[in-house]
């Protein structure tokens, strides 16, 4: 099962110099709270992390590089507090590799009507500084998602946290190696596929291997496992009762488990996140890899 919590989002923050220190301080100081936030939702599965406000080109320019070589990266939300001059974020936006959420919001959900004065208006300037920037996301042509509304929106923290999975879905993708026992069916096109193709359009590494190398670890799976493995199936589904121990295929079902066990240690030895296989081809296989396909599937 993947473990969503090694994966980060970064919430970067973009202002400028022109606000002082203080100003500077307070917007720090909202995004760390909104960052933190964010982190704590359930419906957000990947970890939120903080990240400096950004004030210059250097610095934009310097996080999307960052971000580009940080594995655990797999994408960012950006969120202007103040005006940022979109010029600025030019050169980072060019190179940046991971997906992007805009998020348009403000870290006060009500208007202070009663004491409002040019400093809190100085300071919350989200209303002007994300639309920069969105014109300058737009210009430049930027797939991302943009999500309207206030960061403790239950709405708002549900489509985060959708575009989190689909981040990290993206980021899985490129890295993820597949591998293929035994060939295609014979005569069939639609399970066809160009492996050269896969790889340069979608990083998706296809590598094909024997069936023979596949059941020599099938083969190799100890018969303490299958027991543990046939009573979770006992414990997980309703078995018909010629499954059951005695049963007349009750060694068909421990066959399914033995596979099932090689399949799953294959995959982790080689860090394969997907494998396919074909009915033609089951040299020393016992039968089709079936229920073991089901729960791999469920597992992720």
């Amino acid at each position: 099962m993947l473990n969503l919590k090694q994966y980060e989002v970064w919430f970067v923050t973009g202002s400028q110099h022109l606000y002082g220190e203080e100003t500077l301080k307070q917007v720090d100081s909202h995004s760390q709270i909104i960052a933190e936030s964010l982190n704590a939702t359930p419906s957000i599965p990947l970890r939120i992390v903080f990240k400096p406000v950004v004030k210059t080109p250097d610095e934009i320019y310097a996080l999307c590089q960052e971000a580009n070589v940080t594995p655990n990266c797999v994408g960012l939300i950006t969120w202007m507090h103040t005006f940022s001059p979109a010029k600025m974020w030019i050169r980072g936006l060019t190179i940046l590799k991971k997906p992007l959420l805009h998020l348009h919001t403000q870290f006060n959900r009500d208007i202070p009507w009663a004491d409002i004065d040019m400093d809190f208006m100085n300071l919350n300037q989200s209303a002007h500084g994300d639309r920069e920037f969105g014109f300058m996301l737009s210009r430049m042509r930027i797939n991302r998602k943009v999500v309207v509304g206030h960061w403790q929106d239950p709405n708002v923290l549900t489509q985060i946290g959708a575009w989190t999975r689909v981040a990290l879905g993206a980021y899985e993708l490129k890295n993820l190696k597949v591998a293929r026992f035994g060939d295609n069916m014979r005569q069939v096109a639609v399970t066809e596929g160009d492996k050269v193709a896969a790889e340069m359009t979608f990083s998706v590494s296809v590598n094909t291997y024997g069936i023979g190398d596949l059941v020599a670890v099938i083969n190799q799976m100890s018969d303490a496992g299958v027991d543990q493995l046939v009573s979770e199936y006992a414990d997980s589904y309703t078995l018909m009762d010629t499954l059951l121990k005695g049963g007349a295929q009750h060694n068909a079902l421990r066959d399914a488990a033995r596979i099932e066990l090689g399949i799953r240690a294959f995959l982790e030895e080689g860090g394969f996140g997907a494998y396919t296989d074909t009915v033609e081809d089951l040299h020393g296989m016992a039968q089709l890899p079936g229920i073991s396909s089901q729960r791999l599937m469920a597992d992720g």
